[in-house]
């Protein structure tokens, strides 16, 4: 079954945003630079984001529902305030990225590096935790409530093997 959704490149996604349009939901971004680009509350939920570069951009406010973002590079990037509920975040480099205020429920985070990450106040339950890395972490006390949680390592470098449910 062929997939009917809108693909962009990064040209195009930047004139339409940059001419007020902020809905992009579903698409599939075939392009990988867009690293330091403002993107404030932009809406990017169920879209298909797979290896893009986005360091150090302004993701604030933006709904990132259920997209899959996919050894996504976020290394220093600006994620405060937004919804990456169900997000798919597996591989992806949170170095030093603000989640502040984040809601990060039922994602998945299979290999994610939330190194030196600021997480105040992030939402996480029933989030997917395998091979995690939270060393260094700001403001991260601990999974939310029904998250799985294997072979993860904790802000203050605790290894917790695991697997089980955070309760």
């Amino acid at each position: 079954m062929e997939d009917r959704r809108e693909r962009l490149d990064s040209r195009t996604l930047l004139k339409r945003y940059a001419a007020g349009e902020r809905n992009f939901a579903g698409v599939i971004f075939g392009s990988s630079m867009l690293d330091g680009e403002d993107l404030r509350e932009i809406n990017l939920s169920g879209a298909d984001l797979i290896g893009i570069n986005l360091s150090g951009s302004n993701l604030s406010h933006a709904n990132l529902t259920g997209a899959r973002l996919l050894c996504v590079n976020l290394y220093a990037a600006n994620l405060e305030g937004a919804n990456l509920s169900g997000a798919d975040l597996s591989g992806a480099d949170c170095i030093g990225t603000n989640f502040r205020n984040a809601d990060l429920s039922e994602a998945i985070l299979s290999g994610t590096d939330f190194t030196g990450a600021d997480l105040y106040a992030v939402e996480m339950d029933d989030a997917i935790l395998i091979a995690t890395d939270f060393r260094a972490a700001q403001n991260f006390s601990s999974p939310g409530q029904g998250s799985l949680v294997c072979k993860t390592f904790w802000a203050d470098g605790e290894f917790f093997k695991g697997p089980d449910w955070y309760e």
